[in-house]
């Protein structure tokens, strides 16, 4: 039976960069940051993601983490 160890992981922000002038769609960029700690809590990485949202001009739409495992 195989089991999960955790390797890294990443995490990601979407901004908020306007408006589509065609369709009135939201444009959006993504930035990943990676080298997360597999232990870290939600609680921590939200802390970092506001603290990064707190210093970017666009506003921060949506965050994901991203974790990758290995199976031994």
């Amino acid at each position: 039976m195989e089991v999960r160890v955790p390797k890294s992981g990443r995490f990601t922000l979407v901004l908020n960069v306007g408006t589509n002038q065609a369709t009135g769609a939201m444009l959006r960029k993504s930035i990943s940051f990676g080298n997360v700690m597999p232990a870290s809590s939600g609680s921590s990485i939200g802390a970092v993601v506001s603290a990064i949202g707190g210093l970017l001009a666009k506003q921060v739409v949506a965050a994901t983490v991203t974790e990758i495992d290995n199976l031994i």
